[in-house]
């Protein structure tokens, strides 16, 4: 019994830090995307009508409900109704996808979790492809460049400062591509953050996957390679996506001070 204690004593530590490493960017990034949407088309529809949502809307939310129709078929959830890009103003909704699952399937439970946020990783995916498209030789230098000696932390540092240098070089400010981009960061950032439903929806195959991914991390503390080890070898994924996370925060956050700045001189003049 002793040994079977001090063996889990010294597994769970090791396990809880894969469990921050794996969920902790995810749960930050949605909390505060989320927050920055609602503040900035909140602000943008008491100024100047709903229909000012629809100015980035066009291409976040088709985005938003591929990325949930996508994982339902990952996750063999059937499809019922699906529009990508249909305003309701009587119910604020944008867009949608209904679709059902045979209750008791581990696996189809499961996916309600990867279903309800679908959209934060679709947007990222979109995202990272965007800065290929438009600026693919600072994607490289501040995605692909940072040393593997580094610690984690300090690898997304220095890809945060390799990408905003590339990306505000004094160059790029002159010229449309910039501006551009920045527009489409965010269109899709600013509606990849999952709504009430989704959360809703996600609950229950959140709390299984939160179960299987303890029982995993327990077993791959006790049996598998030390959390440094796995840590290194996740390393050129991790990496990258938590550098844009963090900048389309940093951007999104900019978009939502600019929108008040802006509205607040409008509502100046209006009076």
């Amino acid at each position: 019994m002793y040994l079977l204690a001090n063996a889990l004593a010294t597994g769970l530590i090791p396990a809880i830090q894969l469990l921050l490493i794996a969920l902790a960017p995810l749960v930050f990034f949605t909390w505060v995307i989320h927050l920055f949407e609602r503040l900035m088309l909140g602000r943008l529809a008491s100024r100047f009508g709903w229909n000012s949502v629809l100015v980035t809307g066009w291409l976040g939310t088709p985005i938003h409900e591929l990325s949930h129709a996508l994982m339902c078929a990952v996750f063999q959830h059937d499809i019922v109704e699906m529009e990508l890009f249909k305003p309701d103003r009587k119910n604020g909704r944008l867009g949608y996808v209904s679709h059902t699952y045979q209750r008791g399937n581990w696996y189809q439970e499961i996916g309600n979790f990867f279903i309800g946020v679908a959209p934060l990783l679709g947007g990222t995916t979109v995202l990272l492809a965007l800065l290929m498209i438009f600026f693919p030789d600072v994607a490289r230098a501040a995605l692909l460049s940072a040393s593997p000696e580094l610690p984690l932390w300090q690898q997304v540092g220095s890809s945060l400062t390799g990408l905003f240098k590339g990306l505000f070089d004094p160059a790029n400010l002159i010229g449309i591509r910039l501006w551009l981009f920045l527009y489409l960061v965010i269109c899709v950032g600013s509606h990849m953050a999952p709504s009430m439903s989704d959360y809703q929806g996600a609950t229950k195959g959140g709390f299984m996957l939160l179960v299987l991914l303890i029982i995993s991390s327990l077993a791959v503390a006790f049996l598998g390679p030390e959390t440094s080890t796995m840590l290194t070898i996740a390393k050129p994924v991790v990496v990258p996506v938590i550098t844009v996370m963090i900048a389309v925060i940093a951007l999104c956050g900019l978009a939502t001070v600019v929108v008040y700045l802006l509205t607040e001189i409008v509502d100046q003049f209006r009076k």
